[in-house]
């Protein structure tokens, strides 16, 4: 169980660093193998926190502020507030919130006009944070949120990874006023801190060898991967 978990953590970290999300929506799920749901989702926002730093380094030449600003400072908003009330509430709740988040941000995405999102992409970005911070992950909302303003590959994958640690560190800060670092897998942390830049630096190289149009298709794949998960 132990070396498919590394398996599929080196994954999550290699379809972050191409698409420039997804990494949670495989994370969570393999860390459910080994513990519990909330267990799981503060282990990932710390993992995922270290790996969007190293994506960070990885493609800081992309990295815009402007077009970004405004959302990274909702998804931090929202993202602190999720964290509080992630360690208040039943863990069933918590798998419940991440059903609905999905089921939410699912039928957003389908049945609202881009001009109507990027007028309210400053709301989608909170919302994302909110989620992110209660259920682990900010699911396709984020980028949808990103979407309507930034459009160049790399630049988005820099900008997800940039609005990322932003909410992962703000998250993980939050849950380990509650998680005792005890009880922290070491062996997990020592794998994933060597696996980043590895699969990070890989994942680069797949993005800039993608077409737009292929870029695209990974980025709506990944965002239906998380309508897959309400039937796993």
């Amino acid at each position: 169980m132990e070396v498919i978990v590394a398996i599929l953590i080196f994954v999550s970290f290699l379809v972050s660093a191409s698409c420039g999300m997804g990494g949670s929506l495989i994370l969570i799920p393999a860390l459910t193998l080994l513990f519990g749901i909330k267990e799981s989702i503060i282990i990932s926002s710390i993992l995922l926190g270290l790996n969007n730093l190293v994506k960070v380094i990885f493609f800081r030449q992309y990295i815009r502020f402007r077009p970004i600003l405004w959302i990274m400072l909702f998804i931090f908003a929202g993202a602190g507030i999720g964290a509080v009330l992630l360690l208040s509430i039943n863990e069933k709740v918590v798998a419940v919130i991440l059903l609905v988040h999905v089921i939410f941000s699912f039928f957003f995405q389908r049945n609202q006009h881009y001009e109507i999102r990027k007028k309210i992409s400053w709301l989608i970005a909170f919302t994302a944070g909110l989620f992110s911070g209660i259920a682990g992950t900010s699911g396709p909302l984020k980028g949808i949120a990103l979407k309507c303003n930034v459009f160049e590959k790399l630049e988005l994958v820099a900008a997800a990874s940039i609005i990322s640690l932003v909410s992962d560190s703000t998250k993980s800060i939050i849950y380990l006023t509650r998680y005792s670092p005890e009880k922290f897998p070491t062996e997990i942390l020592l794998f994933s801190i060597i696996v980043m830049p590895i699969a990070t630096g890989l994942g680069k190289k797949l993005n800039q060898r993608l077409s737009q149009t292929a870029y695209d298709a990974l980025f709506y794949c990944v965002l239906s991967g998380y309508v897959v998960r309400l039937f796993l």
